[in-house]
């Protein structure tokens, strides 16, 4: 899949602590070898989609990758393309 890390997933992503940024790295060249139905069954990703969470803008579903077993990262795909939207640290507030 083709990654899109807008500015402000950038910014976010550098001010993570050590281990998150580790964890975004591995992420990052993961989902740039695959596509996304070899994202939905790897083991280590764990991509789901969130319930009822859609992206304002585009209104397409939004999903959550691994990032750390804290830490996830919020994801919009568009056709094939996966759009770093936020990084979350804290596992449950990804999916509230």
């Amino acid at each position: 899949m083709k990654v899109i890390c807008p500015p402000n997933f950038v910014r976010e992503a550098l001010a993570q602590a050590g281990p998150v940024r580790d964890g975004l790295s591995k992420l990052l060249r993961i989902a740039g070898e695959l596509s996304f139905a070899e994202l939905l069954n790897h083991q280590g990703v764990h991509l789901e989609k969130l319930t009822g969470k859609i992206d304002p803008v585009t209104k397409k579903p939004l999903y959550s990758l691994r990032v750390t077993r804290a830490a996830r990262v919020i994801v919009l795909v568009d056709g094939d393309s996966l759009v770093m939207l936020s990084v979350v640290a804290d596992h449950g507030k990804a999916y509230e």
